[in-house]
């Protein structure tokens, strides 16, 4: 992992493999760590960034900057560092509008974007809304008990009364309360609130876009895609919800996803 500065911060990188360029991107209070599938089967055929978005894992926090505006000029100027080409930007829940956001304002500079769990491209208002009471326990958890509090909290509430996408019952619960308790107090007091505050209403600039885009969603997601929301999007493609996997399919269902993306890939080859 290589720390880069970039749009005046610093961020957790990680770039691997040679060829056409993908992007990775996180979701809020997330991490590059369930990417880790798609980096190892990706990185054989094609260059791989994945990064933790400012506020995340040891990235450290920022007393303002968390805006979607701010978040699209960190990826801007990674994008930069590492002189990446007409990339395939892959990203989850907020990430989407980030991915998106990019895609809007660069519409010649982007092959095509997964979105995985784009609820948030249409609903980002609604995740303020929920997670209001939610940062509240946790800062106070994490004030009086510290991380260790935290994933106590989570594992027997998370899924249950807060964080409704992390699974209940699930090979990755567990790596997965881990990842959102991994965050400086600052994200959770203030980072993402700010962010999700400032997502603008992206559906009607995204669907003038001329670029292959394919949606990706687990059929257990308690907040599932809403498809018909881009069916007026000519390169749009919502792919069947994958049987068993919840938010984070990606990490949850690899194999299932990962085809999914190989099939996506193949049109770049026609």
């Amino acid at each position: 992992m290589t720390m880069i500065q970039a749009n005046g911060w610093s961020f957790d990188c990680e770039i691997t493999g040679v060829g056409p360029d993908i992007i990775f991107l996180h979701g809020e209070i997330h991490g590059m760590e369930y990417w880790e599938h798609q980096v190892k089967e990706f990185s054989k055929s094609h260059r791989c960034l994945t990064y933790n978005r400012r506020g995340h894992s040891s990235t450290g926090a920022p007393e303002y900057g968390y805006s979607l505006v701010n978040q699209r000029r960190d990826l801007e100027a990674l994008i930069e560092h590492f002189e990446i080409e007409n990339p395939i930007i892959v990203a989850v829940a907020f990430g989407t509008t980030i991915a998106a956001d990019y895609a809007i304002r660069h519409p010649n500079s982007v092959k095509g974007i997964v979105l995985v769990a784009w609820s948030e491209l249409h609903d980002a208002s609604k995740y303020f809304d929920r997670w209001v009471k939610a940062s509240k326990q946790v800062v106070d958890i994490l004030e009086s008990k510290g991380k260790d509090g935290l994933v106590d909290f989570l594992r027997n509430e998370g899924g249950r009364t807060v964080y409704m996408v992390i699974p209940l019952e699930s090979p990755i619960r567990e790596a997965c309360i881990q990842m959102f308790a991994n965050h400086p107090i600052e994200e959770y007091k203030q980072g993402m609130l700010e962010f999700a505050t400032s997502v603008p209403n992206l559906i009607e600039p995204f669907l003038k876009l001329d670029l292959p885009v394919l949606g990706i969603c687990g059929a257990l997601d308690p907040f599932p895609d809403k498809p018909e929301i881009l069916s007026g999007m000519p390169g749009f493609l919502e792919a069947p919800f994958v049987t068993g996997a919840s938010r984070f399919v990606q990490w949850e269902k690899p194999e299932e996803f990962n085809n999914l993306m190989h099939n996506y890939l193949l049109k770049f080859d026609e």
